[in-house]
């Protein structure tokens, strides 16, 4: 059961690569003091895809958003090879909490962002294991940052860097900027974030994703689901690639429908039983 849990955590559309902290065990540090930088460019491209995506006064207005995800692994022939069925609630403000529930097997798992730290739950019961930890926390944390995109481009600890236009594979002109995030901010600072846009629209078409060991990822946005006054992802497609702008062979998706956005929860929706 364990090899099988860890090999679906790595299939969550990177979710475990996207959004890792150093040490997921520890009290958070405020990360809001931390600058944003950006040239003139990016700064024009990522407004412009914010108000595409329904502007900053429908995103600062939704306090808590829960939604259904659909996580689907491909192997080498395009044969699906996983699937799991995820169901989570955000809170965003004032503080950005998180509980995830989905079953493998015969196993209940619950994972739990508190705002400080998390836990992952096997069948009501909380895991020990240092991996369950980390993974809880980014799991829960990753999630955010893709399904709110392009809002997070605009962080504390953000370094966006426009890099001109491209021509994608299907033919499309975007324009491309890279993003990194310093040390504190929430997201490894070891990944470099390319995201490609609709020229004069601002509409958010692709990312690429270059990691540790030369590693490469190029995700596809497939479709975006209206909800609350925002545009939030619906479909994403995910490849294997070996450089920028470059898909492969697909590798996964990820489908989040069933939007509710301010919907309230109890106080203690969001509680670690027993926190450390």
């Amino acid at each position: 059961m364990n090899k099988l849990l860890c090999i679906c955590v790595g299939t969550m559309i990177l979710v475990t690569l996207c959004y890792c902290r150093q040490n997921e065990s520890i009290k958070v540090e405020d990360p809001t003091s931390l600058p944003v930088t950006m040239d003139d460019s990016s700064r024009a491209i990522i407004n412009r895809a914010i108000t595409y995506a329904g502007g900053e006064v429908a995103w600062h207005n939704t306090k808590t958003i829960s939604f259904d995800k659909k996580s689907i692994s491909y192997d080498s022939t395009g044969n699906v090879s996983r699937q799991i069925d995820q169901h989570f609630d955000y809170m965003m403000v004032p503080q950005f909490k998180a509980r995830a529930t989905y079953m493998i097997q015969d196993t209940s798992i619950t994972l739990i962002h508190d705002g400080r730290m998390a836990r992952k739950f096997y069948n009501g019961k909380p895991s020990e294991e240092q991996k369950d930890i980390d993974g809880a926390w980014n799991s829960c944390y990753g999630s955010q940052f893709v399904l709110c995109m392009p809002f997070k481009l605009k962080d504390p600890g953000i370094t966006a860097t426009y890099m001109g236009e491209v021509k994608l594979k299907n033919g499309k002109d975007a324009q491309l900027i890279r993003t990194s995030y310093i040390k504190g901010a929430g997201s490894n600072p070891d990944h470099i974030w390319y995201y490609y846009f609709e020229p004069g629209t601002g509409k958010l078409l692709a990312n690429s994703l270059n990691g540790k060991n030369n590693f490469w990822d190029y995700t596809t946005y497939e479709s975006f689901e209206r909800v609350g006054g925002l545009l939030l992802p619906g479909i994403r497609k995910s490849y294997k690639a070996d450089t920028l702008n470059s898909p492969g062979v697909l590798t996964s998706q990820s489908i989040q429908d069933n939007f509710v956005m301010n919907k309230p929860f109890k106080e203690d929706h969001f509680k670690i039983p027993d926190a450390f």
